[in-house]
């Protein structure tokens, strides 16, 4: 009998120990990773810094994201990247879905006055020919050109002919564009923004909202993970912030870190870099409008549900 009372504490030991196992195990905090280029889409996720065992990989190009974005085993839960490149990457290897879209268009051109763009003798620094701010601008403020246009292969070239006087007016994307008035003004030179090509996007495209799907979040397809909690941070974050909140949290990652020229500068450009947290579905049309820029049809199973 003793033998026999023995055996069954011993299984109510076991059964308890097992039991707090398995509540220790589901306790254990989620850890997320995720991976995002520099500039507007970095400053566009920092509320990830605030969620709990997160990983946050920034990257120089896009490069580095389509390599990821094709991997269905990938190691990132969530990856930023432009809208067009997901989508294009997405149709060739189905590994990472549009969740949502986070920023809408930073473009905008640079000069000493109104509509410089018109003066023949005028001359436009522009950049990312075969790109987003190439096929924008060509889609939405091209044929009103007049100026004589040179193409250079970055925005930080773009704002150095403009600077040295190579060029009377560019086309530059923010913060740096608002970097380029900046020290233009130390320069004794005045210089302002004449140009939204956000809005000209708007207008020619009948749309309520301003800009266009520029950079998204995608996150792995068929994936067991829950990732609510990163992408509510990144959204709370977006929708709740503050010059001293985004000054704050600039200075915390780093502006270099970010890509970006400092903290004041992001927090004073934030509303012009048009930072907005929409759920895929409910961009879906200006997804679809977008793409057709690059000729590219939007896969069915694109954005997450």
């Amino acid at each position: 009998m003793l033998i026999r009372k023995l055996g069954k504490g011993l299984l109510a030991a076991g059964l308890a120990l097992g039991l707090a196992a398995c509540s220790s195990a589901s306790q254990e905090p989620q850890s997320y990773s995720l991976l995002c280029p520099t500039g507007a889409p970095a400053l566009a996720t920092l509320g990830a810094e605030n969620v709990e065992n997160t990983t946050i990989t920034r990257v120089e190009g896009t490069d580095p994201l389509m390599a990821e974005l094709s991997k269905k085993d990938g190691e990132y839960d969530v990856i930023v990247a432009p809208v067009n490149v997901g989508a294009k990457v997405y149709g060739q290897a189905e590994a990472y879905q549009l969740a949502a879209v986070i920023t809408w268009g930073n473009l905008y051109v640079v000069g000493s006055e109104d509509k410089a763009w018109e003066n023949p003798d005028n001359t436009m620094a522009l950049f990312g020919e075969n790109a987003v701010p190439g096929l924008v601008y060509n889609d939405v403020l091209a044929d009103q050109v007049k100026a004589q246009t040179t193409w250079y292969n970055a925005v930080s070239d773009a704002q150095q002919a403009l600077l040295a006087g190579k060029a009377d007016v560019a086309l530059l994307a923010q913060p740096a564009a608002a970097a380029t008035i900046a020290k233009a003004k130390e320069n004794g030179k005045e210089l302002k923004v004449i140009g939204n090509l956000q809005e000209m996007w708007k207008v020619k495209m009948g749309n309520d909202t301003t800009g266009y799907p520029q950079a998204g979040i995608f996150v792995k397809k068929d994936s067991d993970k829950n990732i609510d909690a990163l992408l509510s941070g990144i959204q709370t974050f977006d929708e709740d912030a503050s010059e001293e909140t985004i000054v704050e949290a600039v200075e915390a990652a780093g502006a270099e870190n970010l890509g970006l020229p400092n903290a004041q500068i992001a927090a004073k450009t934030w509303d012009a870099q048009n930072i907005r947290y929409v759920t895929g579905p409910n961009a879906k049309e200006q997804v679809e409008q977008f793409l057709q820029l690059f000729a590219i049809e939007m896969p069915e199973t694109l954005i997450t549900q």
